[in-house]
């Protein structure tokens, strides 16, 4: 039997709380160890070695969310925030800063479950809505992507060979190849460099290229 996928989560509404726990509860091979008002309590108590941990995007308390976030990855655990409110800006931030899902409170329960999961893996998971507004958004740094080059980096980010991309593209690997590299220099223009693979999967997941 493996074992299970232990979660905190982190609001300031206790109401949202007690929701959070009734629905987690009902998810196969996860445990909820904590619940907190703010990232010093849950920090101070057992949600410190959670491996997953739910958090609210807009804490009452004056924290912002991109240290809050950061605060949780040094802390070991994989973030997924969840907010009431999906904006462009506000969903970037969190990734940037490190988050490997974003839901919002309006989205079906029935999909906390899989998005626990992924995080738990290492990889990361946007709402497909999300990945629309994403995708819609025309932010300076947000590079515009060419529909070849857009593939291109879909297939080379999660994880295939240049040759692969190539062939289910249908085009030689040096075209491939120059779609990647004209995707690195965008990024690169907009000040987020994407050098390495992960660092391409990572600007894909931010961006919505990747749901």
């Amino acid at each position: 039997m493996s074992a299970l996928i232990s979660v905190a989560a982190v609001d300031d509404h206790p109401i949202v709380l007690r929701g959070l726990a009734d629905v987690i509860a009902g998810i196969d091979g996860v445990e909820l160890v904590a619940t907190a008002t703010s990232i010093r309590k849950l920090l101070a108590g057992p949600g410190r070695d959670a491996q997953v941990v739910l958090l609210d995007l807009g804490l009452g308390d004056g924290s912002e969310a991109p240290d809050n976030i950061r605060q949780l990855i040094e802390a070991g655990a994989a973030v997924i925030v969840f907010s009431a409110l999906a904006d462009p800006d506000g969903v970037r931030a969190a990734m940037r800063a490190g988050a490997c899902g974003f839901v919002t409170k309006t989205d079906d329960v029935d999909e906390l479950g899989t998005v626990i999961r992924a995080a738990s893996s290492g990889a990361g998971w946007v709402s497909p809505q999300l990945a629309f507004l994403l995708l819609t958004d025309k932010a300076p740094d947000r590079p515009q992507l060419s529909p070849q080059e857009m593939e291109a980096l879909r297939l080379y980010a999660t994880g295939m060979a240049l040759k692969t991309v190539a062939r289910r593209m249908e085009v030689s690997p040096e075209t491939a190849k120059q779609y990647i590299e004209r995707v690195r220099v965008k990024y690169r223009k907009a000040g987020r460099d994407a050098n390495t693979k992960i660092d391409l999967y990572r600007r894909a997941v931010e961006d919505g290229f990747l749901d």
